[in-house]
C-alpha cells in the first residue's frame, strides 16, 4: 500500500475531508510545490526554503491564519537545519510587519498523525493571530 501524505481522520469539515480524499486518491503530497493545486490561496511571499500563504480552512476566531510551508518534502522536525529555521523565521518577521501582528502563536505538528492530529504530513508552521480577546483552539492529538 502506498504511503499517504494526508490523514482524513482529523478533517474539521465535510468539505475539507472531501478534498483530502481526492488528494489521497492522487497519492501526491498537497504541500510539495509541484502539487500545490488543492490549496486555492495564493502564495504571499517566499524564499529559497519556505513559502507563506493564508490557510484555506482557518480556525474559528482568527484574525489571520497563515501557513509557512517547507518547499522540500519533510515530515520530521529534526530534519530541519539551522538554515531552514532561519529562513522560516524571516517569513514570520515578514508576516508580522506585513499584517502588523501584535500577538500570535506559531505552531507545528510533526510525526505520526495519530499523536499530532495533523491532516497534512508535510512540515508546515501555523502562524495564528486570534481576534483580540478570543480563544483559538489548535487541536493536537
Amino acid at each position: 500500500m502506498a504511503k499517504s501524505f494526508v490523514d482524513t481522520r482529523h478533517a474539521k469539515s465535510v468539505e475539507y475531508r472531501r478534498v483530502l480524499e481526492k488528494i489521497q486518491k492522487e497519492d501526491k503530497c498537497p504541500f510539495c510545490p509541484e502539487n500545490f493545486k488543492w490549496h486555492l490561496k495564493q502564495v504571499l511571499t517566499e524564499n529559497d526554503r519556505w513559502f507563506i500563504t493564508t490557510s484555506r480552512w482557518p480556525y474559528k476566531n482568527v484574525e489571520h491564519h497563515l501557513l509557512l510551508i517547507c518547499k522540500s518534502h519533510r515530515e520530521r522536525f529534526e530534519s530541519l537545519s539551522q538554515y531552514d529555521l532561519a529562513k522560516m523565521r524571516s517569513l514570520v518577521f515578514w508576516a508580522c510587519t506585513r499584517f502588523k501582528i501584535e500577538g500570535a502563536a506559531l505552531a507545528i505538528r510533526f510525526g505520526d498523525t495519530a499523536f499530532t492530529g495533523a491532516t497534512v504530513k508535510h512540515l508546515h508552521f501555523h502562524l495564528i493571530v486570534p481576534k483580540k480577546g478570543k480563544v483559538v483552539n489548535f487541536p493536537i492529538g
